[in-house]
């Protein structure tokens, strides 16, 4: 009778794990999905698929990376894509026209928390599976789009699904709003019938202090159709990609550095266009110090752009510059900026840093979760508790005490290894709710030398909940026999972030960065200590919660090595089904002990031999997983086809 039941129990947990050859998929396969819904119907394949390049590398910002945007060559709904590779080096330069074949895993980029999840369906490209196909092809002509299509007041959401990724074109266009950022802006159009878009400037071949004034009229806009923040965005590509109606020049205008301290030359930017070329000495700048009278200087123009520049010297702390840009075209027509000067200006004041802790900087005494000094020129010093967790900027925490605090230098990136001590000299400023000190120049990060890290804070979940997690914000911290669970997002790949999901009693976001050495690592046991700096990415008021957990190498997870125990101890045996599967490179099996016992795990290949050992030692009871990538006993890669594993004990089968 035991035997029989060995043998049932046998047959009941042999479990296939299955490597998969790769499909062709044309793209419009890979993004077609019912009306109302946005997550591709293959996400988390793997295809072979490809196209015509519709917006080449380099166009926007992919961090170490590089990401384009291509489509069918026939065009039409859902025929466009935007596709990603983590290794920029060595990768080729591609241009509208050219026609590629590559191999790529389906995602879906997720840019709200649930349950208001908002995806971007992307490719993430396969190293090494490149091809090109053919070159110099005329670039794809733009598909004609009408601006209801894309209304997101009027809830056309879902319509504008199938134009996610493509490459269109929207005809008689006026700006009525701006949302500015550092970098980047969105301007709220209309058309003549009073339907709105979303134009989302961010390429990079296009001037960040574009910023057409309000009332600006376009024959059309074109560009790729971007999916962020529960809105279908419309990017440009280049400055071609927008014709203006005739009329006067589009001015904007802005200041470097944003916010000026003593001893800073400060440069007026202007970007003027116009649909004829602008006269020499025709844009000029108007400026006065402490509400003195006017004073306008000619400004320099850029050879062969349309920047335009003027600099401004030195001041004292505390005064005052007032100043507007006044442009003519050659039919006489004129623009100031901002549009109401003299009556309004720009203006900004020339600060003294105050020398304070990190605490004091993050003071808000009245609880709106936006710190008092906003804005503020101030010197802090303290001690860097984690690396850059950016490839290209200066990105890292500081702490000093149980206080914590983002530092942000945009330029370029100065090495910083957690234990340094460092003095920044910069402004109070906040991003998605999180408090950073930013500075403008990279003489203002001073190091010091290794310091001593702070004392590791041990945290639950619950002390990173909404609210909670304030007070832990930039600071060191470790949570300890956490569950991960692989949502909103799987472990990631190389070259991919990832946002997961850890539990001890209550729930919270981890956040896994591909700045970091963790993404593409094997994935770690289902439970573990871990150690990261808590970091937030809020969107809506009061700022205070999103609050994301971010370790800052794989070795701030820790747990037992090959085998991942549990403390709560199971009634019975048990072997669970192994994740992923079908799998590549690797999959975790899972099993549990009631007791203590010697423990074998086998895996079989489909003639029934054994291909490897993966655990032969004596356990202790609970739960327990070990990670199999793919290998013999050798070593060596086994080929693609169905695997069994199987489990035995003193008294188990």
């Amino acid at each position: 009778m035991k035997k029989a039941l060995l043998i049932m129990l046998f047959l009941a947990l042999l479990i296939p794990a299955v490597v998969q050859a790769y499909p062709l998929v044309p793209i419009d396969s890979i993004q077609w999905v019912p009306v109302g819904q946005d997550s591709s119907r293959i996400a988390g394949d793997t295809v072979i698929t490809g196209g015509l390049i519709t917006c080449g590398t380099g166009a926007f910002y992919a961090g170490t990376g590089v990401t384009f945007y291509m489509e069918n060559p026939s065009g039409g709904d859902f025929s466009g894509i935007m596709a990603y590779s983590a290794q920029a080096q060595g990768y080729p330069t591609l241009v509208p026209g050219d026609s590629i074949l590559c191999t790529a895993v389906v995602s879906e980029y997720n840019s709200l928390p649930p349950p208001e999840f908002v995806t971007m369906t992307e490719l993430l490209i396969i190293p090494s599976t490149f091809e090109f196909r053919l070159y110099g092809m005329p670039e794809p002509e733009a598909m004609d789009v009408p601006c209801s299509e894309i209304d997101s007041t009027a809830h056309a959401d879902s319509a504008a699904e199938k134009y996610e990724g493509v490459f269109i074109k929207v005809h008689g266009l006026t700006v009525d709003s701006l949302i500015n950022y550092s970098t980047t802006s969105t301007w709220i159009c209309s058309d003549s019938t009073g339907h709105q878009i979303c134009v989302r400037e961010a390429a990079d071949s296009i001037p960040n202090s574009f910023r057409p004034p309000v009332g600006t009229q376009f024959d059309f806009v074109q560009g790729v159709v971007y999916h962020r923040f529960g809105a279908y965005l419309l990017q440009p590509r280049y400055m071609r990609d927008m014709r203006l109606s005739r009329g006067a020049p589009i001015v904007t205008v802005a200041h470097t550095p944003l916010y000026p301290l003593v001893g800073d030359m400060v440069t007026i930017n202007a970007y003027a266009v116009d649909d004829e070329p602008i006269p020499q000495d025709s844009v000029r700048l108007f400026y006065r110090i402490n509400l003195l009278p006017w004073t306008p200087v000619s400004m320099t123009r850029i050879p062969n752009t349309d920047n335009y520049t003027f600099t401004l010297p030195s001041i004292q702390a505390g005064w005052v510059i007032d100043y507007f840009v006044h442009a003519v075209d050659d039919s006489s027509n004129i623009t100031n900026e901002p549009y109401e000067a003299p009556l309004g200006f720009h203006r900004y004041t020339v600060q003294a840093p105050r020398t304070m802790t990190i605490a004091e900087a993050r003071v808000d005494a009245n609880q709106d979760y936006v710190p008092d000094l906003l804005d503020s020129a101030v010197i802090v010093t303290g001690i860097a508790v984690s690396p850059n967790f950016n490839t290209r900027k200066t990105d890292f925490y500081l702490q000093q005490g149980n206080a914590g605090i983002e530092v942000f230098y945009d330029s370029t990136q100065i090495m910083v290894n957690p234990g340094d001590s460092v003095t920044v000299n910069g402004i109070i400023a906040q991003y998605y709710g999180k408090t950073q000190v930013v500075a403008y120049r990279n003489n203002r990060i001073t190091l010091h030398g290794s310091g001593h890290l702070p004392e590791t804070t041990v945290v639950t979940c619950n002390d990173l909940a909404d609210i909670n997690g304030e007070a832990h914000e930039g600071t060191l911290i470790k949570v300890n026999n956490v569950l991960i669970l692989p949502t909103p997002n799987p472990w990631p790949i190389l070259g991919t972030s990832a946002t997961m999901t850890m539990v001890n009693g209550d729930s919270a976001v981890l956040r896994i960065d591909l700045s970091t050495d963790i993404d593409g690592q094997p994935q770690v046991a289902s439970r573990a200590n871990i150690v990261g700096v808590l970091s937030q990415y809020d969107y809506s008021t009061p700022l205070n919660g999103f609050y994301e957990f971010m370790p800052r190498f794989y070795t701030d997870f820790t747990w037992q090595t090959g085998v991942d125990e549990d403390v709560v101890i199971p009634n019975d045996y048990s072997l669970s089904q192994n994740y992923p599967n079908p799998f590549n490179p690797s999959t975790l099996i899972s099993f549990n002990l009631k007791e203590k016992t010697q423990v074998s795990l086998s895996i079989y290949n489909i003639m029934g031999e054994r291909v490897n050992n993966l655990i032969n030692q004596e356990l202790e009871p609970g739960a327990h997983s070990v990670r199999w990538d793919g290998v013999n006993t050798a070593g060596q890669k086994v080929s693609s086809g169905i695997y069994f594993y199987k489990l035995d004990t003193n008294e188990f089968s």
